[in-house]
């Protein structure tokens, strides 16, 4: 077995080596390519630091995809995904390639390695314990099919939703409970300007709250309500909105921080189905 970096994959190669890799994993996983260039773009991915392990055929049977940017005032080296395909298992290649990659993220300024896991894969679990990953925070997850959302379409009164070109950080922060994950950070969103659609709730001119949606894949990125408002059916307005919007079957919203009771609450109440939930862990490297 050896390794190198992806910095000449192709978006097509890298979606069949990971549908591949996920087709039997404890959440099965099948990426479009225009999903796949997506994540790649979301998630700022850096293919010059993201390893590659080759058969003795040089054919790719591992990977990790590794992103770069800030992280809570950290210079950071962000996980997208890890995956071995079937016949390639039993080598010891997640620790393999880590061991691998580190050495570079160094010297790109990387202070610590960031990743999420699905709680309930105990194997992946087990191998970022061993590499010394420690659990940050624990997120929740949801999806349903659209047309099973409940909702009603009543506004407070002077209260009007609008599409509009980008978003305002600095007062959309101030109806956060809790920090979103590095996939549905404010940079990610930066970073996927033409995939997502951004709407805000007004009273007068004035933002009461706002969501997020990446339409071609129905992932609900956000979803705020100014403290003052909530309650009065603004959410609720919001996410019928965004899912209008979306052109996949289902929606989404992942990787909800479990001290967040108002956004649990919420998506509760509007019969989402709890899926498989995630740990976010850290190595300082």
């Amino acid at each position: 077995m050896t390794f190198s970096f992806a910095d000449s994959a192709t978006v097509p190669q890298l979606c069949t080596l990971f549908n591949t890799a996920f087709s039997d994993y404890v959440l099965p996983l099948v990426l479009t390519e225009a999903v796949m260039e997506m994540k790649l773009t979301r998630d700022g991915t850096h293919l010059h630091l993201s390893p590659l392990a080759l058969n003795e055929e040089k054919e790719p049977v591992g990977f990790i995809l590794n992103a770069l940017g800030e992280w809570r005032g950290r210079k950071t080296a962000y996980n997208g995904g890890t995956g071995v395909v079937p016949h390639g298992r039993g080598h010891a290649l997640t620790e393999r390639m880590y061991q691998f990659c580190i050495p570079r993220l160094r010297e790109q300024g990387a202070e610590q390695c960031l990743l999420e896991v699905i709680q309930e894969n105990k194997r992946a679990l087990a191998i970022y314990r061993r590499l010394g990953f420690a659990i940050q925070r624990t997120f929740r997850c949801f999806r349903l099919e659209k047309e099973l959302l409940s909702w009603h379409a009543h506004l407070p009164h002077g209260v009007t939703l609008h599409k509009v070109a980008g978003p305002d950080w600095p007062r959309y922060q101030t109806f956060w409970e809790i920090e979103p994950s590095w996939q549905h950070h404010v940079a990610a969103i930066g970073r996927s300007g033409h995939y997502v659609q951004v709407v805000e709730a007004r009273l007068q001119h004035e933002c009461v709250g706002y969501g997020v949606v990446y339409p071609l894949t129905g992932a609900i990125a956000h979803l705020a309500v100014a403290p003052a408002w909530r309650g009065k059916g603004i959410g609720q307005a919001l996410c019928q909105k965004l899912v209008e919007m979306v052109s996949a079957p289902a929606v989404t919203v992942v990787n909800v921080d479990a001290h967040g009771a108002s956004l649990l609450n919420f998506v509760q109440g509007r019969g989402m189905q709890e899926t498989l939930g995630q740990y976010e862990m850290v190595l300082d490297i």
